[in-house]
């Protein structure tokens, strides 16, 4: 990695491209303080440095509105599927709630990559592949106010509400969504394709079609579950048609279960085109089969896409949707110097959907690296399959080394907190069983003892990390407490606080 930010820097001879503005040949960019200073042929200067690009391609820095970066499902390096894969901008796609989106904002703000968030309705956000759905119970007297007050103080986060099609529910859960996201005035943002639900009888895909309306979004439109946008016959439904003919946006959403070669060539064939791509990465695709943004724009192409359409699906067709147009998703003089440069790799390739289906190509999308804001970042996808980075592990033999530089008021949070806990049980919760009631319990206690105490809730969630996690990652706190079996939380917090004295 290098830093241009705040200097200037010409890349010169790579392939430009910038559907937004019509461009697609070779030229020059300028950077220059950290934006965009010119695009076209730039006059040389002895005093500017110069990065040849020659057989690249470059564009603005691409937007992946559709990615888990924090919570159970997320990360504990998310720039390592952001600017280290070629991505300048992402959304996380319903991490948080409204329980749990200052947690969010408190702990994900040390980031290169520029992380937006669609929240999940539900108000503990999403809680993992097997409790997505959750109680209905939870939707109950939805908090308005505090949506608003969130909305208000933190609106440039807000890029969308999220919302599930699936479950026994009925229609109710995606009414509740979109009366509250016509309240915030954000584009409501739906998940389709049932991979839990048995039920063919209670699909609920048909109706998010015709919930939605112009400028909201459904993601995982070639999914290959149950609620698929075709018929048994393979004729795209009549709901689908009469969205798309509304204006409501369609999400590619890679995803582990939501893309289907058969599924994705049928409906294409008949006009289904995704106004955008998005990977929806998490820990356990980023193996295989998502890989990345990269390899989700290359399937793209492979399905019918000019490299130009694919290119603007990352762009500014994103950046319309989100309303980024006036930082991102361009190359115009003066915005953020948001640059993505990659190469076409050619040769027998094969593409994998989500249901161990391939499809042969004979090239690739490879990111070469990505400079935000001016400043530069080589690629390096090792870092985002590199296990710690995607697998929770508690460090259960040793006492993490961050745990040392705890501040004093940082181990009184922690012995107070150590107090409170003692009084309560737990189950421990794995990826097939959750006491959601008790999360939100400990979640409250959590909260108790810092309203009492004068440490930032961002201290405070860091100096619980510090006690378990090696890698600083990052999810609900009453589901950290629960991921932790009750006898070694209490002995580990004691071990911690005993190593020095507390703040008077």
């Amino acid at each position: 990695m290098s830093d241009a930010g705040g200097q200037t820097l010409l890349l010169k001879n790579a392939h430009v491209i910038d559907p937004g503005r019509g461009i697609d040949r070779v030229a020059d960019v300028l950077i220059a303080d950290g934006k965009i200073g010119a695009v076209g042929e730039v006059p040389p200067d002895p005093q500017t440095p110069v990065l040849d690009l020659t057989g690249s391609y470059l564009t603005p820095g691409w937007i992946d509105l559709h990615v888990h970066a924090y919570g159970t499902l997320g990360f504990s390096d998310p720039d390592s599927i952001g600017v280290y894969h070629g991505v300048t901008s992402f959304v996380e796609a319903g991490g948080p709630g409204i329980d749990t989106l200052d947690e969010f904002v408190a702990v994900m703000d040390r980031l290169e990559t520029d992380l937006y968030v669609g929240p999940f309705i539900r108000p503990m956000g999403l809680l993992g592949l097997n409790f997505i759905e959750g109680d209905v119970r939870t939707l109950g007297n939805v908090p308005i106010a505090r949506w608003l007050d969130f909305a208000k103080e933190h609106r440039d986060r807000l890029r969308y509400l999220k919302c599930n099609a699936i479950g026994d529910y009925g229609t109710g859960t995606l009414k509740i969504t979109k009366g509250l996201s016509e309240i915030l005035d954000l584009p409501l943002y739906m998940h389709i394709g049932e991979f839990q639900l048995q039920r063919p009888d209670h699909l609920l895909a048909p109706e998010a079609f015709k919930i939605a309306e112009q400028g909201d979004m459904i993601t995982h439109i070639y999914h290959g579950n149950l609620g698929q946008v075709i018929d048994r016959d393979g004729k795209v439904l009549p709901e689908v048609l009469d969205a798309q003919k509304r204006g409501v946006l369609f999400d590619l959403g890679f995803g582990g279960y939501n893309f289907s070669w058969d599924v994705a060539e049928k409906a294409y064939a008949q006009g289904i085109v995704p106004h955008t791509i998005s990977s929806d990465l998490q820990q356990f695709n980023v193996v295989r089969p998502a890989k990345s943004l990269a390899n989700v724009m290359s399937i793209a192409t492979r399905l019918g896409l000019s490299l130009n359409e694919t290119i603007e699906r990352v762009t500014a067709g994103p950046a319309a949707a989100l309303s980024l147009t006036d930082r991102a998703g361009s190359l115009k003089p003066g915005m953020p110097a948001d640059i993505s440069v990659f190469r076409i790799e050619t040769g027998e390739f094969e593409l994998l959907d989500c249901f161990n289906k391939t499809r042969k190509a004979d090239r690739q999308i490879v990111p070469l690296m990505a400079f935000k804001r001016g400043k530069r970042f080589d690629c390096n996808f090792e870092r985002g399959l590199d296990e710690k980075n995607w697998f929770l592990q508690i460090a259960e033999d040793h006492v993490p080394v961050r745990a040392e530089h705890l501040v004093p008021a940082q181990l009184a949070f922690l012995s107070t907190l150590a107090n409170a806990l003692k009084e309560q049980t737990w189950e421990l919760a794995s990826a097939e069983r959750l006491d959601l009631p008790k999360a939100i319990e400990l979640q409250a206690i959590f909260r108790g003892v810092l309203d009492k105490s004068n440490l930032p809730l961002r201290a405070a969630m860091d100096a619980l990390y510090s006690c378990f996690l090696d890698q600083p990652f990052t999810m609900q706190i009453g589901l950290l407490i629960m991921r932790v079996e009750r006898s070694f939380m209490l002995s580990r917090l004691k071990e911690v606080t005993s190593r020095r004295p507390l703040a008077a």
